[in-house]
């Protein structure tokens, strides 16, 4: 009888616990909490990921603060790079081209030097970006884009098929007008060499961010010294990014 009691008591117990929080959820969607929980969803969603630069065509584009604070580690970028030649169309975000571009040579320190060497400090290599919209030429030391040329001309990055699968592509460009103290010789091994170092930048940012890319010299040089309107410059290489298909 004494443990019946008991457990009678406890079922009210439970039950009137049931019954306060039914009541403590009526109230809470009926008081200016749930309106704070709204606003916060709001806020939530207005970080959501956004693809302006691929999706717009805009004279210039100041890019996002790049993301500098990875939980992948080098060595597991090593171990994950790989080159891919099958894409799919999904685009990057915003913030992902902003994280890319400054992987690939932007500043990292308050002298204006970048994260790929580059001979004498030269920074002969620029870096082009196109999406299906339009051509971006990457300003380095404000960390933004300029229009180059509005139209789709991925396929003219490179000569294999990918090029026009992947959402991007990338070229890495010499410009020779900022070697004036080097020799021929010199233009040639050294842009040669720092295309390199920015291509493999590439290589590592993709393998640690979960997109593909392959290194592409396969490319016409005239044709790409055409479309951007380029004089004393070299094309060196050039890389088709996205998701792996």
């Amino acid at each position: 009888m004494k443990n019946r009691n008991i457990i009678g008591k406890y079922s009210c117990l439970a039950f009137v616990a049931i019954i306060g929080l039914s009541a403590c959820r009526s109230k809470t969607e009926t008081t200016p909490e749930k309106e704070e929980v709204k606003d916060t969803a709001a806020v939530v969603c207005s970080v959501a990921p956004t693809y302006t630069i691929t999706e717009a065509v805009q004279d210039s584009i100041a890019l996002s603060t790049p993301s500098v604070h990875s939980s992948v580690s080098l060595i597991d970028a090593l171990s994950n790079r790989r080159t891919v030649r099958s894409y799919s169309s999904e685009p990057l975000s915003d913030q992902q081209i902003s994280d890319m571009l400054w992987s690939i040579c932007g500043v990292n320190r308050e002298d204006g030097k970048l994260t790929a060497p580059t001979a004498r400090n030269a920074q002969e290599i620029d870096v082009y970006l196109y999406t299906t919209k339009a051509i971006y030429y990457y300003q380095k030391s404000g960390h933004s884009l300029k229009l180059v040329k509005e139209g789709d001309f991925r396929q003219k990055a490179g000569t294999q098929p990918f090029y026009s699968q992947a959402p991007i592509a990338i070229t890495f460009v010499a410009d020779f007008n900022k070697m004036a103290d080097f020799d021929e010789e010199g233009k040639q091994f050294y842009s040669a060499t720092d295309a390199g170092y920015v291509s493999q930048n590439l290589y590592l940012y993709c393998a640690a961010s979960g997109l593909a890319t392959v290194a592409c010299g396969s490319i016409d040089r005239p044709q790409i010294l055409e479309t951007l309107g380029l004089t004393n410059a070299k094309p060196i290489l050039s890389h088709p990014v996205g998701f792996e298909k």
